[in-house]
């Protein structure tokens, strides 16, 4: 009688209305993010970074032509379609199944003979982090300087802004330190830090890009910059550049490709659906590229027209494509001289055009520190020990192009 007690006791729960599988119990004690707007403003925060908004009106006007941009966009819209949505789609499955960042995810998927392949991604995206960080300080520096000082009213004066603080002088190593410092500290406790940090830099960082876009929205001569940006030259359906620029843009955009949403999906739980956040998350970020696309050739276009009439078109669409040492012209040359024309109220949209760029680059770098950290602890390492160790790896390396502007531009 006692047996056939213990014998009902034991086989109560099968009788239950509904048994918890082995993934609930595990989705409910891993690491895993909070809320659905938590998750959806950290893979934000992962791809808009400064490629959206230093990068790509400069690429945009490299391949505009003289007639306009559209052919371009629409180039860069097919892409975005054919490899970045449906290469996140993968990223997100394989990080969301493998709970491990990327060499892990390819031992368990592929075998131990392929782990070479995600060592190589893992590798390109922690050499990228190496010189992203150290334009990342730039950001804090400009930013800094906007608030303290005059904006300078030419580009020969800004170029020397430039020259003086990132190559004549060490205040790159400091401000790189910043960078890769605030970046692993935002990732010491994984998915919480992440979550929290992002949850209050990127609507920040969306609420400044919505502004500077509506304020270059009324300004005079705005419409020409948008006129030119949505003109086709439907010849360059046939340059090879186009198409390369197009589909290289959008890695940059989206980090399709990159593994850096292996990691940040392994913290997805069922409840979380790849192909709806494969979607959304590239698409929004792709407009967020737009948006700021719109905003650049706008006010480029109008505080030119207004301050130097003698330019033609083509004078103000050089100035956009003038990439400088470091792919610096347009940003840190020539933008804090356009909003030097603008006034008093110049200098407070300069601060808040660096801002921007700080807020963006940091929630992009946070997801380098955190790809690397994490695949360092599927090895075994704690991540009390895997993130110093990324930071210092990453400040180590990225000394080389804070020090040397040459190298960075090589890199």
């Amino acid at each position: 009688m006692g047996r056939g007690r213990n014998n009902q006791r034991k086989q109560q729960p099968s009788c239950s209305p509904r048994s918890t599988s082995v993934n609930e119990v595990t989705d409910v004690y891993r690491p895993h993010f909070k809320s659905k707007i938590g998750l959806v403003l950290s893979c934000l925060g992962c791809v808009v970074g400064t490629g959206n908004i230093w990068r790509f009106p400069r690429i945009v006007a490299n391949n505009s032509q003289d007639e306009g941009g559209l052919v371009f966009l629409i180039v860069w819209v097919i892409f975005l379609l054919l490899w970045s949505i449906p290469m996140l789609t993968v990223e997100y499955g394989t990080g969301r199944y493998t709970q491990k960042a990327v060499i892990g995810s390819f031992r368990q998927l592929v075998g131990d003979k392929a782990a070479w392949c995600g060592a190589w991604i893992c590798m390109v995206s922690f050499m990228i982090s190496c010189y992203y960080s150290v334009v990342l300080g730039w950001c804090f520096y400009y930013f800094v300087y906007c608030i303290a000082n005059t904006l300078p009213d030419n580009p020969e004066d800004s170029r020397k802004i430039f020259k003086d603080y990132a190559e004549d002088s060490a205040w790159p190593v400091l401000t790189t330190a910043l960078a890769v410092g605030f970046a692993g500290l935002s990732v010491v406790k994984g998915v919480k830090t992440i979550e929290k940090v992002s949850m209050c830099l990127v609507p920040v960082l969306l609420l400044i890009i919505l502004f500077t876009f509506t304020w270059s929205m009324t300004r005079p001569y705005a419409d020409h910059g948008i006129t030119y940006l949505f003109t086709p030259s439907w010849e360059s359906f046939g340059k090879p550049r186009v198409w390369v620029d197009a589909l290289s843009q959008n890695a940059f955009d989206t980090g399709a490709g990159a593994g850096l949403m292996v990691p940040y999906s392994s913290f997805m739980t069922r409840n979380h659906g790849i192909v709806r956040y494969a979607t959304l998350i590239p698409a929004t970020n792709n407009l967020v590229s737009l948006v700021c696309g719109i905003t650049i050739f706008a006010a480029v276009f109008s505080t030119l027209i207004a301050s130097r009439p003698h330019y033609t078109q083509s004078d103000i669409v050089n100035v956009m494509k003038d990439s400088g040492p470091g792919s610096t012209g347009l940003t840190f040359i020539w933008l804090p001289v356009l909003f030097q024309t603008v006034g008093t109220f110049g200098r407070v949209l300069a601060a808040l055009f660096f801002l921007c760029l700080s807020f963006a680059g940091l929630t992009s770098l946070i997801s380098n520190v955190e790809l690397f950290t994490q695949t360092v602890g599927d090895f075994g390492l704690g991540r009390r020990y895997a993130m110093p160790l990324c930071v210092t790896l990453t400040f180590t390396i990225g000394l080389m192009s804070a020090l040397n502007i040459d190298i960075l531009t090589n890199q």
